[in-house]
C-alpha cells in the first residue's frame, strides 16, 4: 500500500514539475509587462519636468520630447492591454467580476490619460500664444490630472495583485497543490488516531478563522455605520445652514407688500426668485449626497445652450441681492445632448456667486464656438474683486472659504457644478483676468458616451443652427 502511494506521489511530482516548466515563461512575461507601469510613472514625471522648465525658461526645446514620451506611454498602455488585459490565459483565470473590474480600471485610466493629453495640448497652445496666465492655470490642471493618473495606475496595480495569487498557472499554486497531496498521502499512511487529531485540530483552526473573519466583518460594519452617521450629521448641518439664509427675505417681501412700499406683484416676483434660489440650494445639498454615494444621474435631451442661459438670466431678474445688470453675448446657437436641469443648475450656481461679490459694474456671459476643436466655450465674468490666490486652486472643492470671501454658501455650488460639467464630458475652470474673476466652461458639441448613459449619434453640422 505504501509503495503504491509513493508511486502515485512520484507520478504527481513529475506532472507538477512539467507544469512549473510550462508556466515559467508566462510568469516572466507577466512580471515584465506589469513593471512597465513604473516606467509610465517615470515618463509622466519627466513630462512634468518639461512643463516646469517652460515656467522658468520661455523656450520650446522640450515640447517635442514631451510628445515623444506621450507616444511611448500610449504604446506601453496598448502593449499592456494586449498582453495582460486581453490575454486569453488571464481571461480564463479571472472570474467575470474580476475581469470586468480590471478592464474598467484600465479603460478609466486610458480615458483620464486622453484628458491629460488634451490639457497638455491646450497648455502648449497658450504658451505659444503668450497667454501666460491661462498657461499657468492649465499647468495647475495638468498637475492635478497627473496626480489622478498616478492614483489610477495604483488602482491598476492593486487589481493586478489578484492574478498571481489566484492564478492556476502560477508556480506557487502548483507547488501548493503538490504539498497538499503529500500531506494527504502521509495522513493516509498514518494511524487512525493521528488522522483524528489532525482533523480535530483543523476543525478548531477553521473555527478560529471563522470567528476572526466574522469579527473583522463586524468591525467593518461598525466603521461603515460610523461613516453613515457622520454623513447624516454633516447633511443635517449643511441643510440647516444653507436653507435658513434665504427664508428671512421672504418675510421681508411680505412686510413690504403689506405696507405698500412695493406692489404685490413685485413681492410675488421677489418671493418666486427666492423660491428658485431655495430650490437650487436644496438641489445642491441633495446632489452632494448623491455624488458622495456615486448616484448622480443625467437625463439627456437635445437643448439649446443659448436658451438655457437666457432662462437662468431671466430668473435672476428679481433677485433682491443683484445690484448690477447681467449682460449676454451669444455666438451661434448650439444644440447639444445634455441634462437641461443640471446645466441650468451650474449656470445659476455661478451667477449667484457673481451676484454676491459684485457691487458695481456688470456681470457678463459670453459664448464662443470653436468649430475646429468641436468645443463650445462659455465665459462668465463680473466686475467684482478677483478670487484670492490661495482660494483659486481649490475653488471647486467642498466648503472653501477665505475670510469674508465665501464660495456659494458652503462651497457646494461650485463643487457640484464641476461634477456636473465633467459628467457632460466638459471642463470647468476659474481664474483672474484684469483684476476680476472669470469662470470658463468647455462643452463638447459632438456625441460622447457618459458614465451614466449613452448619447445619440448626431452629425456636427446638425448641432449648429443660425441665430
Amino acid at each position: 500500500m505504501i509503495i503504491l502511494l509513493l508511486g502515485v506521489v512520484s507520478i504527481y511530482t513529475i506532472k507538477t514539475m512539467d507544469e512549473i516548466n510550462q508556466n515559467f515563461n508566462y510568469n516572466l512575461e507577466y512580471g515584465q509587462k506589469t513593471s512597465n507601469l513604473d516606467n509610465i510613472k517615470m515618463k509622466y514625471e519627466r513630462q512634468m519636468t518639461i512643463f516646469e522648465s517652460l515656467k522658468s525658461e520661455e523656450h520650446f526645446s522640450g515640447i517635442g520630447t514631451f510628445w515623444i514620451y506621450n507616444t511611448e506611454i500610449k504604446n506601453e498602455i496598448h502593449d499592456f492591454k494586449t498582453h495582460i488585459v486581453d490575454n486569453p490565459q488571464i481571461n480564463e483565470i479571472l472570474s467575470e467580476k474580476e475581469l470586468s473590474e480590471l478592464k474598467n480600471t484600465v479603460d478609466s485610466y486610458y480615458n483620464l490619460h486622453l484628458n491629460y493629453e488634451n490639457s497638455a495640448s491646450d497648455a502648449f497652445t497658450y504658451f505659444y500664444d503668450d497667454r501666460y496666465g491661462e498657461f499657468l492655470l492649465e499647468y495647475e490642471n495638468l498637475k492635478y490630472l497627473q496626480f489622478e493618473l498616478f492614483e489610477k495606475i495604483d488602482d491598476v496595480e492593486k487589481t493586478l495583485q489578484i492574478i498571481p495569487t489566484s492564478s492556476k498557472l502560477s508556480i506557487d499554486y502548483v507547488i501548493t497543490n503538490f504539498q497538499i497531496l503529500q500531506w494527504v498521502m502521509i495522513i493516509l499512511v498514518g494511524v487512525v488516531t493521528a488522522m483524528l487529531v489532525f482533523f480535530l485540530n483543523k476543525t478548531n483552526t477553521d473555527l478560529k478563522l471563522e470567528i476572526k473573519s466574522q469579527t473583522k466583518n463586524l468591525e467593518k460594519l461598525n466603521e461603515k455605520l460610523k461613516k453613515v452617521d457622520k454623513q447624516r450629521e454633516e447633511f443635517i448641518s449643511i441643510a440647516s445652514h444653507e436653507l435658513k439664509g434665504p427664508i428671512q427675505p421672504i418675510f421681508g417681501f411680505v412686510e413690504l407688500a403689506k405696507t405698500g412700499i412695493i406692489s404685490k406683484q413685485e413681492a410675488l416676483d421677489g418671493i418666486s426668485n427666492i423660491a428658485l434660489n431655495l430650490e437650487n440650494i436644496a438641489n445642491n445639498v441633495l446632489d452632494l449626497t448623491k455624488i458622495e454615494n456615486d448616484e448622480l444621474e443625467l437625463h439627456l435631451d437635445k437643448n439649446s445652450i443659448n436658451d438655457l442661459i437666457s432662462e437662468v438670466v431671466d430668473s435672476e431678474r428679481f433677485n433682491p441681492d443683484r445690484k448690477v445688470p447681467i449682460k449676454t453675448r451669444f455666438d451661434v446657437d448650439i444644440i447639444v445632448n445634455s441634462d437641461k436641469t443640471r446645466l441650468k443648475q451650474v449656470f445659476r450656481n455661478i451667477l449667484d456667486n457673481c451676484i454676491k461679490f459684485t457691487e458695481s459694474g456688470d456681470i457678463s456671459i459670453q459664448t464662443n464656438l470653436l468649430k475646429d476643436k468641436k468645443t463650445l466655450k462659455i465665459f462668465i465674468t463680473d466686475s467684482g474683486p478677483e478670487i484670492p490666490k490661495d482660494v483659486l486652486p481649490k475653488i471647486f472643492k467642498k466648503f472653501v472659504t477665505k475670510g469674508s470671501y465665501k464660495i456659494s454658501g458652503f462651497g457646494l455650488g461650485l463643487y457640484i457644478s464641476k461634477k456636473i460639467i465633467f459628467a457632460h464630458g466638459g471642463i470647468i475652470s476659474a481664474y483672474n483676468k484684469n483684476g476680476h474673476p472669470v469662470f470658463e466652461i468647455s462643452l463638447p458639441i459632438v456625441p460622447f458616451d457618459l458614465v451614466w448613459g449613452n448619447s445619440e449619434t448626431l452629425d456636427l453640422e446638425k448641432t449648429i443652427k443660425n441665430n
